[in-house]
């Protein structure tokens, strides 16, 4: 009965107002688009994606004389749909406006007004512009109100204020730019940071050859064929896209994000010489890791990921040890077949000596690692194919898929996989369950259906087995998982999806005298509405139900009413949400993505019961200063204190504030 309450409570105002229509933010747009995303890739470096998605909106894609691998950052578009809109360019000439995309094979009108965002219509006369030099300083804050247990204790080094800041300079054939931040917790110019950040990044790009070469010296990521060899940044895996299973090859990348493990440090070339690409690169870096001495030799025993320098322990672990890393990677695309050889060798400091442990057995130890790979990627009519085969001299892996589009309304997608459990890489991430590349066997079956102008079906279906032990399991074991999403559009601009979701695979049981896999299946429905109230008010209702089984039974429900404000003139927007979520314990957890300050992704894990609400928002000062703010709050019930350890709260609430300034000139 409190669910059913609450469940009017927050919808009562929602069910009445399908009328009025307006355009949608681009904030609201990459909202959507990212949750569809990262529904199974929370972990990835979404900010680092956000960055590059605002970057293309600033400065879109020339259509008129775009050819395919200028599509490589826009990963909302599949290599069909790609080759279909060049396709309908060169055969009925310069696509004018965004609505003559949805004439073309693949695109229906939420795609084609969500690319549109990205892309410049109409006939480019001038071939060759001369970019004006653009300048950006972004400022940001960051605080949690309640003290945590860390900074009463003074166990924590700094204050509690979360800093960044991030400088952006891009001329026509130069750019270069710098990252700081300050986690919450570490020092700021005082102690173990006398110099300032924590965390200091920069990179500078030189272009030249009319732009078709480049070099960089600082912070880059490398991203090079499916992933097998050598993958840094944004990864894409399952999502309810189901044609966005293949990977454009990117390449060198500038980095500008503040994950502060997956990138590299030195020089790397991005050299095009006719049908040939080539991309050298030297890498030195430092990075955390758990250090020890066995014998009098020393060693590090494990990664630290987390990027935090707070505690003592914390600081010890920081830049402990070094990676020198050399590659490239040759690519040679006579016509509509595309491949590429790469090669990468990391050496160590120090070795690495893992726990002795039965999952540890296969995994990766020594001083130095090298991977070699060869990938493709083809296309012909509707028909396209991609893949890579790659081995580390003591294992092998392979990535095939296809993505095939008989109709323009009914598109098959297909990716198998299969990795040894003797395959290592250093910087490898691909398309698996796992998030190691290391020893799984997959199927990915995919199928998008446009029944209607007004309705698209996706569905998959994932099917996966390992052959060794895991951390998280006592023996080898198989899973499996089904997603099904149906998107409906009711009105121009009011839209309506459901999602259903089923998953199932091996997790260990212990007892006192046995451990054994159980199979853990997770359960999800969703049903979301959205659309405009007016055209500067849009609303966006959800409720969502999760479901666990393993040693124990469990379940969640979560509703949430979101409404936003947008400016007819662009110069303002709020978002304002108040949300009721119940859910039997942490397996039943469930995630809901939330707006936030620019170029930042949040999506919190919501367990226990409670209520959430936020207000975010943006002001436009004037042409050349942006300020954005948010401030979220979150109620537990039931409870006197929240977390544990150095990160516990003495309370029931949790809040946080946030303010970001943006300077252009």
């Amino acid at each position: 009965m409190k669910k059913l309450f609450m469940l009017f409570l927050i919808l009562h105002g929602a069910v009445f107002v399908l009328a009025q229509q307006a355009n949608m933010s681009l904030q609201d747009k990459l909202q959507t688009l990212l949750e569809q995303v990262f529904e199974k890739n929370e972990n990835t470096d979404v900010e680092q994606l956000l960055q590059d998605l605002i970057d293309l909106n600033e400065n879109p894609i020339h259509v008129d004389n775009a050819v395919v691998n200028d599509f490589s950052s826009l990963f909302i578009l599949s290599p069909l749909q790609v080759e279909a809109l060049l396709n309908y360019r060169d055969q009925y000439g310069p696509i004018l406006t965004a609505y003559e995309l949805v004439a073309i094979d693949g695109f229906n009108a939420n795609l084609a007004e969500l690319a549109s965002y990205f892309l410049d219509f109409g006939v480019d006369f001038s071939p060759v512009i001369r970019r004006r030099t653009k300048q950006e300083l972004l400022m940001r804050g960051t605080r949690l109100v309640e003290h945590q247990a860390g900074f009463k204790t003074r166990k924590f080094e700094g204050s509690p204020n979360k800093l960044y800041l991030r400088y952006r300079l891009n001329s026509n054939h130069v750019q270069l730019g710098f990252t700081g931040e300050k986690d919450a917790g570490e020092s700021f110019f005082s102690r173990s940071n006398p110099n300032g950040f924590d965390y200091n990044s920069g990179f500078l790009r030189f272009e030249f050859g009319r732009k078709q070469s480049s070099l960089v010296v600082g912070d880059y990521v490398v991203q090079w064929g499916q992933g097998l060899t050598m993958w840094q940044g944004f990864e894409m895996g399952k999502s309810t896209d189901v044609d966005q299973i293949s990977r454009f090859n990117q390449g060198i990348r500038p980095y500008s994000s503040t994950e502060e493990n997956s990138y590299m440090r030195g020089v790397a070339g991005d050299l095009q010489f006719g049908k040939f690409h080539f991309q050298p690169l030297l890498s030195y870096k430092k990075f955390d890791a758990n250090t020890d001495s066995i014998e009098d030799r020393k060693v590090f025993t494990s990664f630290q990921t987390s990027g935090l320098h707070r505690t003592d322990s914390e600081i010890e672990d920081k830049n402990s040890v070094y990676a020198l890393v050399g590659g490239a990677h040759i690519t040679y695309k006579p016509g509509r077949l595309e491949i590429g050889v790469s090669g990468v060798h990391t050496k160590y400091q120090f070795p690495l000596e893992r726990a002795d442990a039965l999952y540890n057995q296969f995994l990766y130890e020594g001083k130095q690692i090298t991977n070699v790979g060869l990938d493709y990627r083809y296309s012909l009519n509707r028909l396209y194919l991609f893949g890579e085969m790659a081995s580390s001299f003591r294992g092998v892996a392979a990535l095939n898929g296809f993505i095939f589009q008989p109709v323009g309304q009914v598109s098959f997608s297909g990716l198998y996989r299969n990795i040894s459990k003797k395959y290592n890489s250093s910087a490898a991430a691909a398309f698996t369950e796992n998030s190691r590349v290391n020893d799984e066997e997959g199927l990915f079956l995919g199928l998008r259906v446009l029944p209607a102008s007004k309705l698209s079906l996706n569905a998959y279906a994932d099917f996966f087995q390992y052959k060794w032990i895991k951390y998280t399991t006592a023996f080898p074991g198989k899973g499996h998982e089904f997603m099904l999403r149906a998107d409906y559009t009711i009105a121009r601009n009011w839209q309506l999806y459901a999602r259903c979701f089923y998953e199932s695979k091996p997790l260990k049981v212990s007892s006192a005298v046995v451990r054994y896999n159980e199979q853990q299946i997770r359960r999800g429905v969703r049903l979301q509405l959205s659309g405009d109230l007016s055209s500067c008010f849009s609303i966006r209702t959800r409720v969502e139900h999760s479901y666990y089984e393993h040693d124990h039974h469990a379940e969640g429900f979560m509703v949430s009413q979101d409404l936003g404000y947008h400016g007819k003139n662009e110069r303002s927007g709020f978002w304002f949400r108040v949300a009721y979520f119940d859910t039997d314990d942490y397996d039943s957890r469930i995630y809901a993505y939330e707006n936030d300050l620019l170029f930042q992704f949040s999506i919190p894990a919501f367990y226990g019961e409670g209520v959430r609400s936020y207000v975010n928002g943006k002001v436009k000062i004037c042409e050349k200063i942006e300020c954005w703010f948010k401030c979220s709050r979150t109620w537990f019930l039931g409870v006197t204190s929240l977390g544990s350890g150095d990160t516990a709260i003495d309370g029931s609430t949790r809040t946080e504030v946030k303010l970001q300034l943006r300077f252009r000139i």
